[in-house]
């Protein structure tokens, strides 16, 4: 397969799976309807604050792997690393306007951590690790991922070394940039650094 039908691949997976709209699936048994609820996000914040902590927990996890499986993929079917992150943004891209959910989805916090991890699974765990723990104790997300940002592109920065343990400049440069959007989308839907949620 050459390049170029190899990046029409990679959109296509990413988006079909970035689509799949776990926090509704996973709350059709509680009766929810999560653009009516908290913050009207259909994500795992959501989820986690006004559904169920558990349920929040496993869609966490499941929007995270939609991010983390189109990379891998990419990985192990032979596309070259510079590359790999083309398949992540078309999984956030997916979670962001899912065909599946009539193109309303969520934040893509969650979509946009698999990601990372996978592109910089070293600086990325550490990052999402302190984001999460600073989440615990200040309960505002966007603290948590205001921490996770700077810790990645610290680790990035330090870090001399080949996937897994480092990544190639481009992974690096779209891991930072993918961030930074999601904070800019945050920002436009209202987020404020200084709001709890």
């Amino acid at each position: 397969m050459d390049t170029a039908s190899l990046v029409v691949a990679m959109l296509l997976f990413g988006y079909v799976l970035g689509s799949i709209p776990f926090a509704t699936l996973f709350t059709l048994r509680a009766g929810v309807d999560l653009f009516e609820t908290g913050t009207g996000n259909p994500g795992a914040a959501n989820v986690f604050r006004k559904v169920d902590k558990r349920i929040g927990t496993a869609v966490f996890i499941a929007d995270g792997l939609k991010g983390a499986v189109p990379v891998l993929v990419a990985w192990a079917v032979g596309v070259p690393e510079g590359l790999w992150f083309i398949a992540g943004w078309a999984a956030v891209a997916g979670h962001w306007y899912p065909v599946f959910n009539r193109f309303r989805g969520g934040a893509g916090l969650a979509s946009g951590a698999g990601v990372v991890v996978a592109l910089m699974p070293l600086g990325g765990t550490a990052g999402i690790a302190l984001g999460m723990l600073v989440i615990a104790k200040l309960k505002s997300s966007g603290h948590g991922a205001l921490v996770g940002l700077i810790v990645i592109v610290a680790l990035s920065a330090a870090i001399d070394a080949e996937w897994p343990l480092g990544a190639e400049w481009p992974a690096m440069v779209s891991a930072i940039g993918l961030a930074l959007l999601l904070f800019a989308r945050a920002a436009a839907r209202g987020w404020k650094p200084g709001k709890k949620e």
